[in-house]
């Protein structure tokens, strides 16, 4: 419970309703912006900006993946290659041993010719050496002689039968190998054109994001433009000029950084102009944010709830010696012990007796706007107090250089006295808005 009653004060502290005021010609139109609006247009900013690195670091994950399909497809095509080289390689040995086994036929053939013109001249010789032993002999060793060739031949036929058959093994292993490697090239180009068409899709997204995403932030920007023109306006009814009030917010030192300078190249064409509207926004909110803190600082309170007007601003008659004199500021009366209220958050810079003040009370705006609060009957507050819009400071009274209960209320701008009923308007103005927009 406590951590949510603290991110309720923290939502309250950074986003207070906020009244915006249009003025057109004779007429004031007001705008209420609650804090929780305040929040939501701040929200949807951030959310802006991270969903734009989401699209774009989904954008770099897809072209990974499609770079690594194509060296998958590369690699595939590399080995296809060196196995048809293989092939080529095998069928050009296959050649060489048909021919050698071409040659071994023609031989076999030849010698086969020969085996019958042996067998004719055994014939010839066994008829003719039939009456003699040593002829016998002789024929039978040949006939032996013949036989051994035989059987070498026929070793020989049985060799390159079997290194036939192996060469075909291998043949079809390449050919299994072969039909493999053709269906994974298929399977690795068809996921290839599937991966490309779903890039192409992501990329569309993209581009369609982009243009959401600029036209969203175009609107913000419209509506913050006109915010800071109605600051701008309340700022005016007080005398302050904003390009001169405002001043630029105290950047952080930077850390140290450096390195090559390498122009920025957008992947999309459309890159450059959002990081453009993006940037332009930015600068809107910073000014948007600066001019809430300022009107938030400025004095436009009234420093009692009951009160009247019994001396203004500028040249008047001074009360005590008739003489004509500048007024520094305005006099407001009322009872003796009347809270006097800070009219903006400030700092107690001076709390006690000041001259012909009597009992002061000074504040620090900031940005150079102080506000005095004299004659008073009990100073509630001491030097160095942080103090809160409508918190009590101290009690009216007639102390210093006075005639009767009253405070006397000034503004100072850069140590310079302005007319604090302008101030006092404005704030009345702001808060009747407010006041009718509760209403309504």
């Amino acid at each position: 419970m406590s951590a949510f009653q603290g991110m309720r004060r923290l939502v309250d502290k950074w986003f207070p309703d906020r009244q915006i005021l249009v003025r057109s010609n004779d007429s004031v139109y007001q705008l209420r912006l609650g804090k929780y609006g305040q929040l939501a247009l701040a929200s949807f900013g951030a959310a802006a900006i991270i969903w734009s690195v989401g699209v774009t670091g989904y954008s770099w994950y897809l072209d990974q993946r499609l770079a690594t399909r194509e060296e998958q497809l590369f690699r595939s095509e590399l080995s296809y290659n060196r196995l048809i080289a293989r092939v080529t390689e095998s069928q050009r040995r296959f050649g060489e041993i048909t021919a050698q086994m071409e040659d071994t036929h023609r031989n076999l053939l030849s010698m086969a010719e020969k085996n019958l013109q042996l067998q004719a001249r055994v014939q010839d010789y066994t008829s003719k050496l039939a009456s003699s032993e040593k002829e016998k002999v002789r024929i039978s060793a040949l006939r032996t002689s013949m036989d051994n060739q035989m059987n070498a031949l026929q070793g020989q036929i049985d060799g390159i039968t079997n290194r036939n058959l192996a060469l075909r093994d291998e043949l079809e292993t390449v050919e299994t190998v072969m039909s493999r490697v053709m269906r994974e090239r298929d399977q690795a180009l068809q996921r290839s054109k599937k991966l490309q068409s779903e890039l192409s899709d992501a990329r569309q997204r993209i581009a369609d994001l982009h243009t959401v995403q600029q036209q969203a932030m175009q609107r913000v920007a419209e509506t913050a433009d006109n915010t800071i023109l109605e600051l701008e306006n309340v700022l005016e009814m007080t005398g302050l000029q904003p390009e001169t009030f405002i001043l630029p917010p105290m950047k952080p030192q930077e850390p140290g950084v450096g390195g090559p300078f390498v122009a920025f190249e957008p992947e999309h064409p459309k890159d450059e102009e959002f990081v453009n509207v993006a940037m332009a926004l930015s600068d809107r909110m910073d000014q948007l944010a600066n001019l809430h803190d300022r009107l938030k600082k400025t004095p436009i309170g009234e420093p009692a709830a009951s009160y009247y007007l019994s001396s203004s601003f500028g040249k008047r008659k001074d009360p005590i010696n008739g003489r004509w004199a500048f007024h520094s500021g305005v006099d407001l009366a009322g009872p003796i012990r009347t809270p006097i209220l800070a009219t903006a958050p400030g700092k107690v810079v001076h709390a006690g007796w000041s001259g012909k003040y009597g009992k002061m009370v000074e504040l620090d705006h900031g940005n150079g706007i102080r506000t005095r609060y004299g004659h008073l009957f009990k100073v509630l507050v001491k030097k160095g107090d942080e103090v809160r819009y409508q918190d009590q400071i101290a009690l009216m009274g007639s102390t210093g250089r006075s005639t009767g209960s009253h405070v006397h209320y000034e503004v100072l701008v850069h140590d310079k006295p302005v007319n604090p009923l302008k101030f006092i308007e404005a704030g009345r103005y702001v808060f009747k808005n407010e006041q009718d927009d509760t209403n309504n």
